[in-house]
């Protein structure tokens, strides 16, 4: 009994302590921290005629979301290829993934060292570090739906079109030049000694030296 008082006194007594030790620390009455500022994203309904348009050379481009639209940091782009011409050369990206979704003709991918010919509802899931591009040997167009994650991708199309106007480029071998080094400094590699014979013939003969 005496041991029971003695074990439930040192308790109280320890309990005591810890209550005073806290009543003595000082209270803390600086302001809290302020929470991260977040921003705040609105819903969009986009009308095919409110799309923003892109004069990209070699087909015609739309944006319909940007990464800025949303968290998801998106960016959604509707792209025509025409009857016979290249969509984007053989190229790997670094920071980007790209999804591609054939709406309307046929396009051929490419798809490491293997070209797949696709048609409507046809899906491509193009990871970074993959060698691919796309081109429309057909005698129709075709529409694609592009998507890349992280969308800031997205606004390369802008950057094209503003340094081929400022540098006033006319030929087709500057212009891709111009496309080229653009990418570069959104570490995407271009390569063109990966292009496939029939991407390659599209592109007509080499220009005389």
């Amino acid at each position: 009994m005496i041991r029971s008082l003695y074990i439930c006194s040192a308790i109280s007594a320890a309990s005591l302590f810890a209550a005073c030790s806290q009543a003595d620390t000082p209270a803390d009455h600086s302001a809290p921290a302020a929470p991260e500022t977040q921003t705040e994203y609105f819903p969009q309904i986009i009308s095919p005629d409110e799309a923003r348009v892109v004069p990209f050379p070699g087909h015609d481009t739309t944006i319909l979301a940007e990464a800025g639209d949303a968290a998801s940091e998106l960016s959604i782009t509707s792209l025509i290829v025409h009857p016979r011409t290249m969509g984007a050369p053989p190229h790997q990206h670094a920071n980007e993934d790209e999804y591609f979704i054939v709406l309307e003709g046929g396009v051929s991918f490419l798809n490491g060292e293997d070209v797949v010919h696709a048609t409507p509802g046809t899906i491509a899931i193009l990871p970074r570090g993959h060698w691919h591009g796309f081109w429309n040997a057909n005698e129709e167009e075709a529409h694609l739906m592009l998507i890349v994650a992280p969308g800031e991708f997205g606004s390369f199309f802008d950057e094209v079109v503003m340094n081929i106007r400022e540098e006033n480029a006319d030929s087709p071998q500057r212009i891709g030049a111009i496309i080229a080094e653009t990418a570069a400094t959104r570490n995407v590699t271009v390569d063109m000694s990966r292009l496939p014979a029939e991407a390659a013939a599209l592109l007509g003969p080499p220009p005389a030296e």
